[in-house]
């Protein structure tokens, strides 16, 4: 699978999540082998951090930074 990047800067990344895919592993569904967070940080080669979630159904915007430090003033900006 390939995500659709719909913008990407410096320490922003927003992608399309398509329905039906988690955001990251979870004790919910230890079965699932598909995760957003990997796929995004195998496609672009580096590691992603989520600023929010989408539920497993929900399809949309899904923003990641890719810096750990710059995820609370991100989070608290969405």
């Amino acid at each position: 699978m390939t995500l659709d990047i719909l913008y990407q800067d410096n320490s922003l990344i927003a992608i399309n999540k398509p329905a039906g895919v988690l955001v990251h592993r979870s004790w919910l569904d230890k079965h699932e082998t598909v995760f957003a967070m990997q796929t995004l940080r195998d496609q672009i080669g580096q590691h992603v951090f989520p600023i929010h979630r989408l539920d497993r159904p929900t399809s949309g915007v899904l923003l990641f930074c890719s810096q750990q430090r710059n995820r609370p003033n991100n989070e608290r900006a969405v």
